[in-house]
């Protein structure tokens, strides 16, 4: 009998709904509130976790980190390329504002996938570890 092979890329859409929104949430925070843009690869970091510590025993809380990692910041990326080009660029205008937006936003989605996707996964994948090896009801 032929197997055949069958790519799949498992995660779990509740724990990715709780990185993700703290991922927003964090992000929003750290951008606007502290004004510290490079804190946002630490939110990538923690919205992983927090993926992981909301998965099951069972699940896959790497996975369900990076998902959680790249859903939330791509919410972010329209907010953020706007407040740059508009706030910190200084461009006027709304057809130059939307479009240098567009660009910076596009241009921001590879270092979504390069750089934040990894820590994303990297963060759950600790806390995961963290909660096998203290055992108990830690997260679980």
């Amino acid at each position: 009998m032929r197997q055949t092979v069958d790519p799949d890329f498992e995660f779990d859409r509740g724990p990715v709904l709780w990185g993700a929104i703290a991922v927003v949430i964090l992000g929003f925070a750290v951008n606007f509130l502290l004004n510290r843009p490079l804190w946002l690869v630490l939110v990538a970091l923690v919205g992983g976790g927090v993926a992981a510590a909301r998965s099951d025993f069972y699940e896959v809380p790497a996975n369900n980190g990076a998902v959680a990692a790249v859903l939330g910041t791509l919410v972010l990326i329209p907010f953020l390329a706007f407040a740059r080009v508009s706030w910190l660029f200084g461009i006027e205008g709304s057809g130059d504002t939307l479009f240098l937006s567009a660009v910076l936003g596009l241009a921001w989605v590879a270092i979504v996938l390069i750089v934040l996707a990894p820590l994303g996964y990297v963060g759950g994948m600790l806390v995961d570890i963290i909660r096998r090896r203290v055992g108990g009801p830690i997260g679980y």
